[in-house]
């Protein structure tokens, strides 16, 4: 990262080269953040095909809120709106799309993704929490990434939805193999390849609903209708996509990142054992520090002036939770975990009408897994040398690997 430029690029000042995309670290990534924030909190960047970036908690939390000057719409089919130089990927909704097309596709999630709706999902949910700690328990030992954080929230969403059981993991687990390899790799590349297999099953499996309806959220994604009129299979497909993606890897993420703290910081475990009761808090506090969607992006819809800065139709906004989440003048020594902050106003389910839908289900499978983890294997020990963070931190971050020991238990 150079020093900030005030020499305007055409009419954009300040400039500074920022490239979200550079750091394969969790602490160089957060690094990276916290010192663009102090120095310049809303910049210029030329890189990435030129974006501008808003560090700051007020300022994201607006970018976030004002939807009207900052859309989420697609200006280019070919690539994502929510990323900085992304490549293609299917559409998001309700992600990628503004009143007044937001409001019914919303309220397709908000209804089957309710808090009264999540509850009555809590016991399979728990189930299936049990199920996958009694697969590896007897052994003393387990990869947690791949062991947990990713088949719990794989096979609740997957249920859910109506999956086809010998399927589910599968399917699901696509996306967290996509970004725990760099591309490139041969690993990464076979994940992509399931990535369109998956794409296909998506959309033959709304088909079937159509056809076929049964008592599962495909069914009621599938049938749900706007002006008395059945949803589009395109804009269903997207519906479900985003479901998938979004409520699968971003809670990997999460859970992984409360796994690797509490394996480094014992005093947080023992308190969490100790006291049961801090676990809302305490989540709070892990999405805060650990934010698992760290980065978005919005599109500038009019000529504007924003943080003093001249932006105009057309530009590009990167938006970025991880900073906002570690802003001083939002969050009292913002470096440090705190079990019981209070109020802790993060902002890593978004704000505004874009905020996540799955929020509820997401602190649900997480709290369920860490209760029983300290419940189950309260000594586990975390191989340090053996965990191993995703190869990029720009816009999800999470580990591939955490490898842990601890002492056998028996079955539920």
């Amino acid at each position: 990262m150079t020093a900030v430029d005030e020499t305007p690029t055409g009419d954009r000042s300040p400039t500074m080269d920022f490239d979200v995309y550079v750091h394969d670290s969790m602490d160089g990534s957060n690094a990276a953040w916290d010192a663009l924030r102090e120095r310049c909190p809303v910049v210029w960047s030329p890189l990435n095909g030129g974006h501008w970036t808003v560090a700051g908690y007020d300022d994201v939390a607006t970018v976030f809120r004002d939807w009207e000057t900052f859309s989420s719409e697609r200006t280019d089919p070919e690539r994502s709106s929510v990323s900085i130089g992304a490549a293609k990927m299917p559409l998001l909704i309700p992600e990628e799309i503004d009143p007044p097309r937001w409001k019914p596709l919303r309220r397709v999630l908000a209804e089957i993704l309710s808090p009264n709706a999540v509850e009555r999902l809590r016991p399979r949910v728990e189930h299936w929490v049990t199920h996958t700690i009694d697969q590896f328990i007897e052994r003393g030992e387990a990869e947690l990434a791949h062991d947990l954080s990713v088949p719990v929230p794989s096979l609740v969403t997957m249920e859910w939805l109506g999956w086809p059981a010998e399927e589910a993991a599968s399917a699901a687990s696509v996306f967290h193999d996509m970004a725990k390899f760099p591309g490139g790799t041969p690993e990464h590349a076979a994940g992509a390849a399931r990535f369109q297999w998956l794409m296909g099953e998506v959309s033959k499996q709304l088909v079937a609903r159509r056809n076929h309806p049964r008592d599962d959220a495909l069914t009621a994604i599938a049938r749900y209708e706007v002006d008395g009129e059945l949803l589009p299979q395109e804009i269903a497909e997207a519906i479900v996509f985003m479901t998938i993606g979004g409520g699968v890897d971003t809670t990997t993420a999460l859970t992984s990142a409360a796994l690797v703290h509490l394996g480094l910081h014992p005093g947080d475990r023992q308190r969490l054992i100790d006291d049961p009761g801090l676990i809302d808090s305490a989540t709070e506090e892990f999405l805060r520090y650990y934010p698992p969607a760290r980065t978005h992006a919005r599109t500038v819809t009019t000529d504007t002036e924003f943080g003093g800065c001249p932006m105009h139709a057309g530009d590009r906004v990167l938006v970025s939770e991880v900073a906002a989440n570690r802003d001083p003048a939002a969050f009292p020594d913002p470096d440090s975990f705190d079990l019981e902050r209070f109020p802790n106003r993060h902002v890593s389910f978004g704000v505004g009408i874009h905020r996540c839908p799955g929020s509820h289900l997401a602190r649900l499978e997480f709290k369920t897994s860490i209760r029983e983890v300290l419940r189950r294997l309260p000594d586990f020990v975390l191989d340090v040398d053996g965990v191993v963070e995703y190869p990029n931190w720009s816009v999800i971050g999470g580990w591939g690997s955490i490898p842990v020991t601890f002492t056998p238990g028996p079955r539920s």
